[in-house]
């Protein structure tokens, strides 16, 4: 992996509800998957950088991240209005970005959350990754067809194997054409892990397949919430409603941003810290 000076300008204005409680509502439930109690003032990251997939050279970038909480519910804003060629280039914002592979074979995505103090979110050390991919821009939803990864759960040593404050997941960013880069874009989440509660405890050591998730046999883990579906719905139901509404895909993204609750490894003992590899969008396959 090679690295650079160069700057490359993103743009557009996408909004990112955080992971879910590790007990969260019962599906359809009027509780929000992101609900916490507690309200704060947006926590930003400035740290990014683009990779060209072909060449494994990573720049730096201008993208920012952050997080924040009204109404009780958590938040998140990505800065990108105008992001790197379409098929050869990712996006990592805050703790995100590719790292050696500890079972062996190649780089891997690395995301880390972490809440270190009970004050996280006042004294603004929370923090989070995303991996930003823009290969389907422009597709409607009912032409993904393939989404799904392998995940590992990097417990730091002897602590706990548990996802934590809540769920990895792929959002998916959706566009009606018109309002990229101007107004704040809607977004169906997909959480990894097994429904209802989507706290899951893998093995040790082991990669975990999602297996396939752009299918209604993935079950009630679409959140099409904001375009007015289910928090827990199917893939049918998020196709139905993003194709009549107009809207097309803008950008997926790779979350972790569960650390305000919870514990598997982090810098203080406290957080969740996953990698991810085989990461699938229809034919296209990142890390590696």
């Amino acid at each position: 992996m090679k690295t650079s000076k160069a700057i490359v300008l993103l743009t557009s204005l996408t909004v990112i509800a955080l992971a879910a409680s590790a007990t969260p509502a019962l599906a359809d439930s009027s509780t929000p998957l992101n609900y916490v109690g507690v309200n704060f003032a947006p926590i930003t990251t400035s740290i990014s950088s683009n990779y060209d997939w072909s060449t494994g050279e990573l720049t730096a970038g201008t993208a920012t991240g952050s997080v924040s909480s009204t109404a009780n519910v958590l938040e998140g804003a990505v800065s990108d209005p105008t992001p790197p060629a379409p098929n050869g280039y990712g996006t990592f914002i805050g703790t995100a970005r590719p790292v050696r592979n500890p079972t062996g074979g190649g780089a891997v995505l690395y995301e880390q959350s972490v809440c270190g103090t009970p004050t996280c979110f006042v004294d603004g050390t929370f923090t989070y990754g995303y991996m930003v991919m823009y290969a389907m821009r422009g597709s409607t939803l009912d032409q993904l067809t393939n989404l799904q990864t392998m995940y590992y759960v990097d417990d730091g040593g002897v602590g706990s194997n548990c996802f934590g404050g809540g769920s990895p997941r792929f959002d998916i960013v959706l566009s009606n054409g018109t309002t990229r880069g101007l107004n704040n874009l809607p977004e169906i989440h997909v959480y990894l892990g097994t429904y209802p509660a989507f706290a899951d405890c893998p093995a040790k050591n082991t990669w975990t397949s999602t297996g396939q998730l752009a299918t209604d046999s993935a079950g009630l883990r679409w959140d099409s919430s904001s375009i007015l579906g289910s928090f827990y719905g199917t893939y049918s139901e998020a196709v139905t409603l993003a194709d009549a509404q107009g809207y097309t895909i803008d950008s997926i993204l790779v979350s972790t941003d569960g650390g305000w609750s919870g514990t598997n490894a982090g810098p203080t003992g406290t957080g969740q810290t996953f990698l991810f590899q085989d990461i699938q969008t229809n034919s296209l396959t990142r890390f590696p």
